[in-house]
């Protein structure tokens, strides 16, 4: 048995919103700088992109491989519900036949921005689906606000949006803004195991590899992967590494359309008389470019605040607030809708988990290390906010040539070998859980405080 690391949800040049420099050449550059040794081609069904693929991997010993890295069969599809699902396959037959199974019910599968499908088909059809090309799946970013199966409103566990194809999903993906402790606090998820993965859009060190497992395997393959995700023959997930959840883009509430995130704490859970959280006169503390504020005097209040939200009735005051001052300026009054509040990763676990605040690991669960990438640790030192600036590219090249991969410097290497003492002070805080962050939400990352290290 070998330890591996593995990507398994990336995405191609034929997708939406995705890098069109995505190539298997600068995904192994990459793939090489981070610490990658197994890589999902992500899109399998878009035709020009599995044609590309088909003609620039070798296969050899039963596995796919560019260069070293081996490479796995898979893509992302969206179901009816607007629930996403990541699919890995044992080959490229497999992968022909599920476009094929997938053509009716797909309206384009061929286009050029096909890469990842909206199928019209339900969450457990999509599951039969693949089982019948011999393929695994599972729910994609389980608990973002958007395109996810446990997003506000909609499903509270895997059993009531699967039914009886439950049984055969191999694995739930955490997303960018959660992790195991967050997960396991629901009982539901139990026996499932989570993966980490990227979910990149870029070739860059920002994006590809920013989530992965470790994984123990006899090879780098397609069924070596399927008996780690059931847990089969001590094949199996080692280490989930990823985002530090406050880090991620939706971790904490947001406006739907200014997508100012909303700060609520509890101020000093004064023991007042035992009145309701009136929603017509709440009113945040504080409303700036990027946050609302709101300051609650006792829990109750915060949860009252919090279940409101939850129910669509709480709406953006500081849309609100703009609203009226435009219509004051053009002397109108035509009633407008005003965007609502929607809940973030952390706020929807709250109100869908078993257990209130603290997780219960299963005893097959392994650690989860959360992270921050060493682009974004080289961006703050660099204090500049484009990851790909100059100066962030030297430094980063710079650090992988002198320690290693970035999974080294990130989680192996003795912080004493590193010489550089911003970046040897930061990987130590993070490894020691010291650092404090300002918390993701409405499609912005999270930021980590420098200062308060």
């Amino acid at each position: 048995m070998q330890i591996y690391n593995a990507d398994l949800h990336i995405h191609s040049p034929y997708s939406i919103a995705v890098s069109q420099n995505m190539n298997l050449e600068t995904i192994y550059n990459t793939a090489m700088k981070k610490g990658l040794n197994i890589l999902s081609t992500g899109d399998i069904t878009q035709p020009a992109w599995r044609k590309y693929l088909k003609d620039n991997l070798d296969f050899r010993d039963g596995m796919y491989f560019y260069k070293d890295l081996s490479v796995i069969i898979g893509t992302e599809l969206e179901d009816i519900e607007s629930i996403h699902h990541v699919i890995l396959l044992p080959d490229f037959s497999a992968a022909e036949k599920l476009q094929e199974m997938l053509n009716p019910h797909v309206k384009n599968i061929t286009g050029r921005w096909a890469g990842r499908p909206h199928v019209n088909k339900n969450p457990a059809e999509i599951v039969e689906i693949i089982d019948d090309v011999g393929g695994i799946c599972g729910p994609a970013h389980a608990f973002t606000p958007f395109k996810s199966v446990f997003r506000q409103g909609r499903y509270k566990t895997l059993a009531e949006a699967y039914g009886s194809a439950e049984k055969k999903i191999a694995f739930l993906e955490l997303g960018l803004s959660a992790d195991t402790n967050l997960a396991d606090r629901m009982e539901s998820l139990k026996n499932i195991t989570f993966l980490s993965n990227s979910d990149a859009h870029s070739e860059g060190a920002q994006s590809l590899g920013r989530e992965f497992n470790r994984m123990e395997l006899e090879n780098p393959s397609f069924d070596e992967i399927k008996k780690a995700c059931f847990r089969r023959k001590n094949r199996r997930v080692t280490l989930n590494v990823g985002l530090e959840p406050r880090l991620g883009k939706y971790f904490i509430m947001f406006c739907r359309k200014c997508r100012r995130r909303i700060i609520n704490t509890i101020k000093n859970n004064e023991e007042t008389q035992d009145t309701p959280l009136l929603q017509s006169g709440l009113a945040p503390s504080k409303i700036d470019a990027n946050f609302i504020h709101y300051h609650f005097k006792k829990i109750k209040h915060q949860n009252d605040f919090l279940k409101l939200c939850s129910n669509g009735d709480i709406k953006c005051k500081a849309c609100e607030s703009d609203i009226k001052k435009k219509q004051k300026l053009n002397n109108k009054s035509k009633k407008v809708a005003i965007p609502k509040l929607k809940l973030g990763v952390s706020e929807r676990v709250n109100e869908i988990a078993t257990w209130s605040s603290e997780p219960k690991h299963p005893d097959h669960r392994p650690p989860y290390l959360d992270i921050i990438p060493l682009v974004e640790i080289v961006r703050k030192i660099c204090k500049v906010k484009n990851p790909r600036a100059k100066s962030v590219t030297k430094m980063y090249e710079n650090l992988i040539k002198n320690y290693g991969t970035e999974y080294d410097i990130l989680i192996d290497l003795p912080i004493s070998k590193i010489q550089n003492n911003e970046v040897a002070q930061i990987i130590s805080a993070f490894r020691d859980s010291k650092i404090k962050y300002i918390p993701g939400g409405g499609g912005t990352f999270g930021e980590i405080l420098l200062n308060e290290i």
